[in-house]
């Protein structure tokens, strides 16, 4: 029987920041990748969703054991722009093929909205 194991990168995180004028970004703290525990696991799966959100998911992994701020690499980004969405709400996943180590999600450039969550499953 498999265990699925389902970690959060970034938590409910809620920003106003009166437009575009005004942002900032959030980052999470890093967590295990399948790579981590399993060693030759290379399937992860990112789950999240945004209310009203502008702003960029960004995916980053390293392959570092010990990583330091210049041994993150993007891995995953997509767009949220609440300004040109009709739809506010999003929740998707995205499939994330890549033997890391460590795992982390940040929003760049947030502008205003709620992340409701950003999660890692393998």
């Amino acid at each position: 029987m498999s265990q699925t194991t389902t970690l959060i990168l970034l938590p409910q995180t809620t920003y106003n920041g009166g437009g575009t004028a005004n942002v900032y970004t959030v980052t999470g703290n890093a967590q295990p990748a399948a790579a981590y525990y399993l060693g030759n696991q290379d399937l992860q799966t990112i789950s999240y969703s945004f209310t009203n959100v502008t702003g960029n998911l960004e995916i980053e992994a390293t392959l570092a054991s010990s990583p330091a701020a210049g041994d993150w690499f993007k891995v995953y980004e997509v767009e949220a722009d609440n300004n040109s969405n009709t739809n506010s709400t999003i929740n998707a996943y995205q499939n994330i093929t890549g033997n890391f180590v460590y795992i982390r999600a940040k929003v760049k450039d947030f502008a205003n909205g709620v992340v409701q969550y950003v999660k890692i499953s393998y």
